[in-house]
């Protein structure tokens, strides 16, 4: 029997020390806005993007200048709900990291787009905000709707419990 071969990306987890890869000494590098490719695709790992603003691409490129490199960052919501408390921090660090806005997703999260590299590690641990708010995504494709239609209970369900006790149980996930 052959062994079945492994997407790239999967190479790169393997080799990455635990999803860490050189994103340290990456981050570290202010000599650009960018980060090594392996690095870039372990950065999804962690529910990050690396981008480029398209709208001044050629200009940029005309001028000999790197590409202005910027993140995104995906914040989970568990449940899809979020305190005011909570809304409030995440207004707070689009504001002072990012690009002003927040974009909320069929995913149960938020984005952060336009945090600039030098801003990507203080924004993921969440400095100089409550630690509770904000976590990055680890667990991509956890998905239910607040109130969800149960046949086996005879009708409708609330899971934001649910969830919430996963998250009180294993804080990593959320």
């Amino acid at each position: 029997m052959s062994e079945e071969k492994l997407a790239a990306n999967e190479g790169i987890k393997t080799r990455s020390n635990y999803l860490r890869g050189t994103l340290a000494e990456g981050l570290a590098d202010l000599s650009t806005g960018s980060l090594s490719e392996d690095d870039q695709q372990l950065l999804k790992f962690h529910g990050t993007y690396q981008q480029d603003d398209r709208d001044i691409r050629a200009g940029r490129r005309a001028n000999k200048l790197e590409k202005a490199f910027s993140f995104m960052i995906r914040i989970r919501v568990p449940g899809g709900v979020t305190t005011p408390h909570q809304w409030l921090e995440v207004d707070r660090m689009a504001d002072e990291f990012a690009n002003g806005t927040i974009k909320l997703t069929t995913r149960q999260a938020y984005q952060l787009h336009g945090v600039i590299k030098s801003n990507l590690k203080r924004t993921i641990n969440g400095d100089g905000y409550d630690c509770g708010v904000w976590r990055c995504e680890s667990e991509r494709d956890v998905l239910s709707q607040p109130i969800s239609f149960g046949v086996a209970c005879g009708g409708f369900k609330s899971v934001t419990g649910d969830f919430r006790s996963l998250d009180a149980a294993d804080p990593c996930l959320s």
